[in-house]
């Protein structure tokens, strides 16, 4: 991103795909379509990490590793390593869409935890919003 004001409008971009894949996640939920309804989970907290790397570092994660670098970063910057187990969870139903392997209470397990997740990447978001806007 070359100006706060790209990066923003990067945001705003990316927190409207968050809310698709999340009501997506929620109507996949209902019809017990645990397959569609893991890889929504991974879009929401992909398309988050994605952000919170854009106002942490002005650069998006273009991959996988790169994604699980940057959790890693995340990790260490936050001192939370419980992020770690979440983020795997995230990894399980990312499988989870390709393979079809989880039953209803694998997936209720992950997606419990990728929820917990979801709140605490919000809440880093907000965290690193503030801050960016206190410099700006």
């Amino acid at each position: 991103m070359t100006t706060i004001s790209e990066l923003l409008k990067e945001v705003e971009r990316r927190k409207l795909i968050v809310e698709n894949y999340y009501r997506n996640y929620r109507l996949h939920v209902n019809s017990k379509n645990y397959s569609k309804a893991s890889e929504d989970l991974w879009g929401v907290v992909n398309n988050l990490l994605i952000i919170l790397s854009l106002v942490m570092t002005g650069k998006s994660v273009s991959s996988h590793s790169a994604l699980r670098d940057f959790v890693n970063q995340l990790i260490a910057i936050k001192r939370n390593e419980k992020l770690r187990e979440l983020f795997r969870a995230a990894e399980r139903l990312h499988a989870n869409y390709f393979h079809n392997f989880m039953d209803e209470e694998m997936f209720n397990e992950d997606r419990e935890k990728v929820e917990e997740l979801i709140r605490i990447l919000e809440q880093y978001i907000l965290e690193e919003l503030e801050k960016l806007r206190s410099f700006y």
